[in-house]
């Protein structure tokens, strides 16, 4: 009997380890954040090693500028395989199975094994050197799709720290990784991709859950006279026609932003990587991880409640405008300066959005990985453009005299216009203030409908949606506090979210997608 306990604890381990679902309702990443906060660290630390150091780098002397070629490649490869993933008609397939996990340490270990020859003097014609790049990106990107599926049910604000705390940690690995050799690195390197693979992540629903959601998708709940499918937790239930429109509207609602930012931090990244390769001073990559670390933890304790993700991310825009109108006319330390505060700006706004994407992922209960890469693609497909305007002026330094000025005052042009778009969309022409009060109830009828929630449950929500306080909906409704405390937790487990402000984003995102 003992020996049959070990082999069935044996075998969650290892089936945890390989990133499929174990049986376990208790997750790490609700009991013990370590684990989870080293992996994301891990995944940051892959990519600044891949991307800001030369340590992969194949020496050529057929093509000019080869090593910021060989990255952007890397990029290119990240970018497609968003790109299928969004495409497939399923993508349980990625999360039912080690697929993932054991994709992104082949993908990743291949640019090693190819460094490493490089290394050891064996000759490589560029094909073998673009292929090895391009898997190594493919490989970043289902790392990605693996590490933030399994943080998925972690909560935003657990979710924004877990994410914080990591960028602070990998900026000071990045720091000791400065003073090491390229032997260690790659090293290194071997058991950054190792863990961030395989480090057990999946937070799958309890035994118990699952069976009332299996109950419920068998037979629709009742509520109000009506009838709703339930989806299930995973993403696998029957969610309506409509409702599926909408949850995919609301991830490609913010593309084009994610798309222009995107662009600018790939022009930033490209040319700051460059020149800071060619000053020696690589540090500013310090800043651009432990900077937006150290304000995104203060979000995540002290703001998450009280200012909205939308309204960081927006806030971002006009600060990037301001320092491409910078970058022309900077001298080389001014322009290595400017670059490096986009990327921290771009930084900044890249986990915010990771933190919207699973905010939509969670409400909708979407499908994690094919809905991941469908959030997610813009962004990459924007680095790829942005390198490549930055490659194409770095091949000689009159097309970057030339070109920089006219790019970046068209980039500015692009900000102004998408935040003159967004000031008249959500306040003048189309705020929730002026949404009838129609629409607010169908929203709310749909909420109800879809998270069974009860009839008080449903009062309680109404206003907890408006900003009341505990204390102001006990005295409105004359019930207790501690009854209304209850409530609010049973309307936070069903609708999965855990504070009172992601309510009021899920609230707000719905109202926006009727208008």
């Amino acid at each position: 009997m003992k020996e049959q306990t070990e082999k069935g604890r044996a075998s969650r381990v290892l089936r945890r380890l390989a990133g499929g679902r174990g049986p376990s309702p208790d997750s790490l990443v609700h009991e013990w954040s370590v684990l989870p906060t080293v992996a994301v660290s891990c995944y940051w630390i892959w990519l600044y090693i891949a991307y800001s150091l030369d340590v992969f780098v194949v020496s050529s002397d057929a093509f000019v500028r080869f090593d910021i070629l060989q990255k952007g490649f890397g990029f290119l490869g990240a970018a497609l395989f968003m790109i299928v993933v969004s495409r497939l008609r399923t993508a349980t397939f990625f999360e039912r199975t080690p697929f993932l996990a054991l994709f992104s340490v082949g993908a990743g270990l291949s640019i090693v094994v190819v460094s490493a020859l490089a290394r050891a003097g064996v000759p490589l014609v560029p094909p073998v050197v673009f292929a090895a790049w391009l898997l190594m990106g493919a490989g970043t990107a289902a790392a990605f799709l693996r590490l933030f599926s399994g943080l998925q049910d972690a909560g935003q604000g657990r979710f924004c720290a877990i994410n914080s705390l990591a960028l602070f940690l990998s900026g000071f690995f990045y720091l000791l990784l400065l003073g090491l050799q390229d032997n260690v690195r790659l090293v290194l390197t071997v058991f950054v991709v190792c863990f961030t693979a395989f480090v057990p992540l999946s937070t799958p629903a309890s035994s118990a859950s699952a069976g009332d959601e299996a109950g419920a998708a068998a037979s629709a709940r009742k509520v109000g006279g009506k009838s709703a499918p339930v989806a299930s937790a995973t993403g696998e239930g029957a969610p309506s026609q409509t409702a599926g429109n909408a949850a995919v509207k609301a991830l490609l609602s913010f593309r084009g932003e994610l798309f222009l930012l995107s662009v600018v931090f790939g022009l930033a990244y490209c040319l700051g990587i460059s020149l800071s390769i060619m000053s020696g001073s690589l540090e500013f990559i310090w800043l651009s991880l432990c900077v937006p670390g150290i304000f995104l933890m203060l979000y995540s304790v002290f703001l998450k409640n009280r200012v909205s993700v939308r309204v960081l991310l927006t806030f971002l825009f006009p600060i990037a405008a301001f320092l491409l109108l910078l970058l022309p006319f900077s001298n080389p330390f001014g322009l290595v300066l400017c670059c490096s505060l986009l990327v921290m700006c771009f930084t900044t706004y890249d986990v915010l959005n990771v933190v919207r994407l699973r905010s939509i992922i969670a409400a909708n209960r979407l499908p994690q990985a094919k809905s991941w890469a469908t959030g997610r693609y813009p962004q990459l497909a924007g680095l790829v453009l942005g390198w490549a305007v930055g490659y194409g002026m770095l091949l000689t330094d009159d097309a970057l005299k030339a070109l920089l000025p006219v790019v970046c005052v068209g980039l500015v042009v692009a900000i102004v216009a998408m935040l003159t778009r967004y000031v008249w969309k959500f306040s003048d022409a189309g705020g929730t203030a002026h949404v009838s009060e129609e629409t607010v109830e169908s929203v709310h009828d749909a909420i109800t409908l879809r998270y069974r929630l009860s009839p008080r449950e449903r009062e309680v929500m109404e206003l907890l949606v408006r900003g009341y306080s505990t204390e102001r909906i006990g005295k409105d409704l004359h019930i207790s506090y501690h009854t209304v405390k209850t409530h609010v937790y049973h309307i936070y487990q069903k609708v999965g979210v855990h504070a009172q402000q992601e309510l009021i984003d899920l609230v707000e995102e719905r109202l926006r997608l009727m208008r």
